[in-house]
């Protein structure tokens, strides 16, 4: 029997793999410290805007009260920047990860109160599109929690450092 020249797969050279370029030789590289940059950042962003509460210096102290559906006496600020600085401090140690996350949630998923509840400060015109000054400071938050839900639900490794 035979083999017809039309059954047999023709003979090609090996082709080489593409070269990897820079970038994609750094890349697993800045992704392992981009995860520590990442939940160090926003450690640092927790501490230091909890920090300017407690020392009454915080540009946001005043939209927080005006959002709250109850009446806040002179601790509320601080206590909420001292649970702030808490939060970013839990978020840097890297500890109690599934704890952290739905706390972190909670807290950054309140900051959305003032979309609801005081619309027409975050949104100009009454228009959901245009944000005001105030609005993006609330829509920045999405970000705040797209990152911690990163960093918190990192999967576990042994040995080495938490980063």
């Amino acid at each position: 029997m035979t083999v017809s020249s039309e059954l047999t797969p023709p003979v090609t050279a090996a082709v080489p793999p593409p070269r990897a370029g820079v970038f994609d030789r750094l890349a697993p590289r800045l992704h392992r410290y981009g995860l520590g940059m990442l939940r160090a950042g926003l450690g640092g962003v927790f501490v230091w805007f909890g920090v300017l509460k407690v020392i009454g210096l915080s540009p946001a102290a005043a939209l927080v009260v005006a959002v709250l559906p109850f009446p806040a006496g002179n601790w509320f600020v601080p206590a909420l920047g001292w649970a702030e600085v808490a939060l970013g401090l839990w978020l840097v140690s890297g500890r109690a990860r599934a704890a952290a996350l739905p706390v972190l949630t909670a807290h950054l998923c309140g900051t959305f109160a003032v979309l609801v509840l005081t619309p027409s400060v975050a949104f100009a015109r009454s228009n959901p599109l245009l944000l005001t000054l105030v609005g993006e400071f609330v829509v920045k938050n999405v970000v705040l929690l797209a990152g911690a839900v990163v960093v918190l639900t990192r999967p576990g490794r042994t040995g080495g450092h938490r980063w």
